[in-house]
């Protein structure tokens, strides 16, 4: 399988008062002819799609305008975006259960399960084959906000007390 990381697009950013709309354009036209021209099986976009978590309605544009491209040029692709610090993770979800059906995976939560422990479930996406069998699985991780995992008592480092924790309760797939 080929796999195609990226990250940190900002798109919308101004660079010291310069619209970057120009170079953002033609970088996501060098990425649709690079993931046709490549073959390329699963495009991952980690984090900072946006520059701003409240992106003017010309960069959600561009940005949807990408993914529509994408697809189109090639149907098999297998996208999946996870929100990073500068995205609204509820924001880059809300068109999730429309663009699922162009297998196109948006994370920008991490959601809990019934017992209030990560739903690892909810963040592993299946990569597959041209023919539709798994070749391998992704796990797909937003930036973690303080939100996202709760206060270990008398813990001396939160983060890592709850890190440690949610690793021992993890079944790998």
């Amino acid at each position: 399988m080929k796999i195609l990381h990226t990250a940190d697009w900002h798109v919308g950013q101004l660079f010291h008062e310069y619209d970057r709309t120009y170079e953002h354009n033609n970088f996501l036209n060098w990425l649709v002819e690079t993931l046709q021209n490549e073959k390329v099986d699963v495009l991952q976009i980690s984090g900072d799609v946006f520059d701003l978590s409240n992106p003017s309605a010309a960069s959600i544009k561009l940005f949807y305008t990408f993914l529509n491209r994408a697809v189109k040029a090639n149907p098999e692709l297998q996208i999946i975006i996870t929100a990073g610090n500068h995205d609204s993770a509820s924001r880059l979800e809300s068109p999730k259960p429309l663009l699922e059906s162009s297998n196109i995976h948006i994370i920008g939560l991490v959601e809990k399960n019934e017992d209030g422990n990560t739903d690892y479930d909810k963040l592993s996406i299946p990569l597959k084959d041209n023919v539709g069998e798994i070749k391998a699985w992704c796990l797909a991780i937003p930036f973690l906000r303080l939100g996202d995992y709760p206060i270990v008592a008398d813990a001396e480092n939160p983060y890592a007390a709850r890190a440690a924790q949610e690793a021992s309760q993890t079944d790998n797939p």
